[in-house]
Formats: C-alpha cells, sequence, structure tokens
C-alpha cells in the first residue's frame, strides 16, 4: 500500500512539472520572434495596443511597480518580456499583444 501511495505522488509530481514546463515553454517560444518597434507599429492595431496595454497594467502591476514603455528600446523590452511573460497567466496571445504594446511605444 505504501508504494502504490509513493508511486502515486510521484506521478502527480511529474505530471505538474510537465504541466508547467509546457506552458513556460509556449510562453517563451512566443517570444522568440522579438519584433522591432517599426514591425510592432506597422503590424499591430490601435485596438491590439489598447489591449496589450490592458493586458500589462492589469497582470504586470500584480508583482511590481510598471516601467513606463518609454523607459526601455525594444530589445531591452524584448528581453525583459522573454523572462517575465512565462510567470504569468497570459496567454500566447495575451503576451504577444502586451509585448507589441510596450514594444511599439518603446524608446
Amino acid at each position: 500500500m505504501k508504494s502504490i501511495l509513493k508511486t502515486f505522488v510521484f506521478v502527480l509530481f511529474i505530471l505538474s512539472i510537465v504541466a508547467c514546463a509546457t506552458k513556460a515553454t509556449t510562453s517563451v517560444a512566443s517570444l522568440e520572434t522579438a519584433p522591432t518597434k517599426e514591425f510592432a507599429v506597422a503590424n499591430f492595431s490601435e485596438d491590439q495596443l489598447n489591449q496589450g496595454k490592458t493586458l500589462f497594467e492589469n497582470n504586470c502591476a500584480q508583482c511590481h511597480k510598471l516601467f513606463n514603455p518609454d523607459s526601455r528600446d525594444a530589445e531591452k523590452w524584448n528581453n525583459v518580456l522573454k523572462r517575465m511573460i512565462p510567470k504569468t497567466d497570459l496567454a500566447y496571445e495575451e503576451g504577444r499583444l502586451v509585448q507589441g504594446y510596450l514594444v511599439a511605444n518603446s524608446k
């Protein structure tokens, strides 16, 4: 009975690791194609940029102070987001909207 319980706990542990790793991999993969400021301005609509701003304000402020988008250049924002997006519950498209907003409004 004890070995069955140990096996069950081990399987749950492995499943939780796989579930978290899959989410993080998907989030990071979404940011592998780091857009330039010019790309973001040309390819994100005004509505998408506003959605990105709302997502940024509502999600990122839960953990820390928000920085103005123009406090960093596009490359720096892309590096920050590559680290931070996996720590959120944002879906792929939501992460891209936040990235588009920050990069389009960067230095």
